[in-house]
């Protein structure tokens, strides 16, 4: 079930379809009369489009700039908070949402593979998600010891893209060739890194605990931990996009053009700068 943000927007929703049925005469057979026995009023004569997000990004979908370029393209926008990727996508896969924004492009490839499903990412991305190293005991790359147990995402598009940054840092060699590499294709671990590979939510909080941590720079900023902790981050900006993901059968009415033109405004590229500090990216 959708955990929608407000139920006052339920209610609201009952009230409009008790008010149309009791106002509208309607022939039993004729279903195309029901259109054009019903007097339009400024909100049903609208499209309304659903979307989904993350807390985190609640700000970025259910942004004033945008919100009010979608009015003026002609739709009514309720923004809807869920707690994962998976249940967005099944959201979006069920029909009880138009479209999601949180997941990066190769976590939903992985996605529609291990599930064998067909969500599709629209582009222009509305931004990426730098990633990076953290640490409460060292400041620099150099610094950390042989033996030092590092925390990685467990999932495979995230675990990629923390030995990837590990490589890039000269820390461990992977095996060429390997698109979406996992702790079984290191070759080289000068430093005999241990890997502490869990949930991709828990990762921050195994700080305290471990030598240094791979995560998503926003997990850091969520949870108000100082990003002064930040060791590196990785170069790969352009392989994690971030866009609104839809069933495809939908990829060409109308409302998602104008999603895209109402989400990739000059306006929307300062609120995303603003809101995020540096963890997110505009991607347009």
């Amino acid at each position: 079930m959708i955990n929608i943000r407000s139920g006052t927007k339920v209610l609201s929703l009952i009230l409009g379809v008790i008010f149309l049925l009791t106002a509208c005469t309607v022939s039993n057979n004729s279903p195309s009369n029901v259109k054009s026995n019903v007097t339009l009023n400024e909100t049903t004569d609208r499209e309304k489009i659903i979307l989904s997000c993350v807390a985190f990004n609640y700000d970025e979908v259910n942004n004033p700039v945008a919100i009010k370029k979608m009015n003026e393209l002609g739709y009514d926008v309720e923004v809807v908070v869920l707690e994962d990727a998976t249940t967005m996508n099944e959201a979006v896969l069920n029909g009880d949402i138009n479209a999601s924004l949180h997941q990066h492009k190769p976590w939903m490839d992985a996605y529609n593979k291990s599930k064998d499903k067909d969500v599709f990412m629209l582009t222009p991305y509305i931004h990426y998600n730098v990633f990076g190293m953290y640490s409460d005991k060292y400041k620099t790359v150099e610094e950390l010891p042989d033996g030092a147990t590092l925390t990685i995402p467990q999932d495979s598009s995230n675990m990629a893209r923390a030995l990837l940054l590990l490589e890039q840092q000269g820390l461990i060699k992977l095996q060429e060739g390997v698109a979406i590499p996992t702790t079984l294709d290191i070759i080289e671990n000068p430093k005999n890194l241990v890997f502490n590979e869990i949930h991709v939510h828990q990762v921050v909080s195994s700080l305290p605990d471990v030598d240094a941590i791979c995560c998503a720079k926003m997990f850091m900023v969520s949870n108000n931990i100082s990003l002064d902790k930040e060791i590196c981050t990785s170069d790969d900006l352009a392989e994690f996009g971030v866009g609104f993901v839809i069933n495809p059968d939908r990829k060409n009415e109308p409302w998602v053009a104008a999603l895209i033109k109402a989400y990739t405004s000059d306006g929307m590229r300062d609120e995303i700068n603003n809101i995020f500090k540096g963890c997110y990216v505009p991607g347009f």
